[in-house]
């Protein structure tokens, strides 16, 4: 039986242990990292002082510009008066909206006593004549149906 104190070695699978580490670091490799690190970080800052110092306050470089601020409105509470004059003139008088269509406008006054002359019937829906699209038209019905508001006198008689 192999005894159990003893290391194990796998040199046969090449797992074995390798030479003992040095006891300390090289600080020579460390210390030039560092510098350059330094090196680095200040060239990179005197760069940007000599680009600030030479190129931003060129006197060659143009003066910020300032612009003013959007003018929309000169006189707003003039406008909006306007407006509301305009409103009320449009409510208060006759005029057209589309001549060449027979549209007009009247006062607001004048059309509630309009409507209060004709009473209940004033808000019912205008009469429209029914109209039938001719049989086999694309808005009409593809059988020889009569139309909407006749009654047959049997199914026999619409074939």
């Amino acid at each position: 039986m192999p005894d159990a104190s003893a290391p194990v070695r796998d040199d046969a699978v090449g797992h074995a242990e390798g030479p003992p580490e040095a006891p300390d670091i090289r600080l020579k490799p460390v210390l030039l990292t560092g510098l350059f690190i330094v090196i680095f970080v200040a060239v990179t800052l005197a760069a940007l002082r000599f680009y600030r110092d030479t190129v931003i306050t060129s006197p060659n470089t143009e003066p910020a510009r300032t612009f003013a601020g959007p003018a929309l409105q000169r006189d707003p509470e003039g406008d909006l008066s306007r407006l509301f004059a305009d409103q009320r003139r449009r409510l208060d008088t006759y005029g057209w909206v589309d001549q060449a269509h027979g549209i007009a406008r009247m006062p607001v006054t004048e059309a509630m006593r309009r409507l209060g002359q004709r009473g209940a019937e004033a808000y019912a829906a205008p009469l429209q004549p029914e109209r039938v699209p001719p049989l086999g038209s694309r808005g009409g019905a593809a059988s020889p149906l009569p139309p909407p508001g006749t009654v047959a006198a049997s199914p026999k008689e619409v074939r």
